[in-house]
């Protein structure tokens, strides 16, 4: 079979732009749509793989009776950046947690005590709640695990936070001592001795 070369050139010519001609132009609604597509499947293939590299200690963070843990993610461009915006996450859940924790034993402590009947006890209870709550120092936590993963054009990276309950305990202690009111009133309650006795069971043995 014989071709004319200069037509079978320009015929290829002509296909080449007819498939250019095929997709969505720039600047028409077709190709942003076409660019938003894109991106949205982008993202989801970046969220799959976050999902997929997981640690099992991020997704099922461990339970222990002595302990509050708390995990966390965050990305960053700077891998120092990632890291530390994790950490951070995690001391912002652990507060929470905390808080809520401290709210719950002096509630507890105001129950066994009648609190409810006494409004110079309720208050000093509130009182000393808020306190604790907002002295909580976090720098008793430890790292325990953490995990660093490229994506994308930066970093993501894991986290997970312990903190002693031990801890937490000696603080509510030191404010209720701090009280002539509440240390004399709740000093022989069940919720004391019970506070105590975790202190001390939390106390690292020799």
């Amino acid at each position: 079979m014989n071709f004319n070369k200069p037509v079978f050139i320009a015929a290829a010519v002509l296909l080449t732009g007819l498939a250019g001609c095929a997709g969505p132009q720039p600047g028409t609604s077709g190709f942003v749509t076409m660019q938003q597509e894109d991106q949205q499947k982008a993202a989801i293939k970046v969220a799959e793989q976050s999902v997929a590299k997981a640690p099992s200690w991020y997704t099922q963070p461990p339970v222990d009776a002595s302990s509050i843990y708390a995990a966390s993610t965050e990305t960053s461009s700077d891998m120092q950046m990632s890291m530390d915006m994790a950490v951070l996450s995690a001391k912002r859940t652990l507060a929470g947690q905390i808080g809520n924790r401290l709210s719950s034993k002096m509630k507890e402590f105001a129950m066994q005590v009648g609190a409810g009947d006494d409004v110079q006890i309720t208050k000093e209870i509130e009182r000393v709640t808020t306190n604790v709550i907002t002295e909580v120092n976090l720098a008793g936590f430890t790292r325990e695990k953490s995990e660093l993963i490229p994506q994308g054009k930066g970093y993501r990276t894991y986290v997970l936070l312990r903190y002693p309950l031990g801890e937490s305990n000696r603080m509510i202690l030191d404010q209720m001592k701090k009280s002539a009111v509440l240390d004399a009133k709740l000093r022989a309650s069940k919720a004391f001795q019970e506070l105590e006795n975790e202190i001390e069971a939390a106390k690292p043995r020799q």
